[in-house]
């Protein structure tokens, strides 16, 4: 999956029918945004019930995009809800796209096969490392690659464009402009 193509997932999945009932919470809180403060997150992430994936793959996937984007000093793909995400695009691909629930339920059946749910936190870490070894050297292989591939793309397109990741970690405020250009105070800086 290309970014392109996570990108036009995620805009299509933005307009079937069911992306109003999620979608709705953050349209909501888009009508009391004063261009300062980024409005609250108001709905209840907890409550969410996977409509794609069971019960134990939205586990899995919960947990492999934890390793992906870990919480430390800032808050992690789980705080984003980055599986809930995910959840709801895949599930609306069926409307558009149904090869691409495919992809997905070929990542869960690799998830499966190597016994991902079973592993402890550092077998798991283990796992997604090997998994995504490819990437980073172009000699190396991993029967795993493809799936990695494939939840990472929508991995990191689904917390960038949370509040938690574009607010939260990235600090965006909205559109804004500066009323005033403060000059820089470092005297090293004011010779020329």
């Amino acid at each position: 999956m290309t970014r392109r193509d996570a990108n036009w997932l995620i805009a299509r999945a933005a307009a079937t029918a069911g992306a109003a009932s999620f979608l709705a919470p953050w349209l909501a809180a888009n009508e009391s945004h004063r261009h300062t403060v980024a409005p609250p997150d108001p709905h209840d992430w907890n409550s969410y019930r996977p409509k794609f994936f069971s019960a134990e793959e939205f586990q899995w996937l919960d947990a492999f995009t934890a390793i992906l984007i870990p919480t430390d000093d800032t808050p992690g793909a789980r705080e984003a809800k980055v599986a809930s995400f995910i959840d709801f695009v895949v599930n609306a691909a069926a409307e558009f796209a149904p090869e691409v629930q495919g992809h997905w339920r070929d990542a869960m059946s690799w998830l499966r096969s190597a016994g991902f749910g079973t592993l402890a936190a550092e077998q798991q870490l283990a796992l997604v490392t090997a998994a995504g070894a490819p990437e980073f050297d172009h000699t190396a292989t991993h029967p795993g690659f493809a799936a990695y591939q494939l939840i990472k793309e929508l991995t990191v397109r689904a917390f960038y464009t949370s509040r938690v990741g574009l607010v939260d970690v990235l600090e965006y405020q909205g559109i804004a402009y500066l009323t005033a250009f403060p000059a820089c105070t470092h005297p090293e800086h004011h010779s020329v």
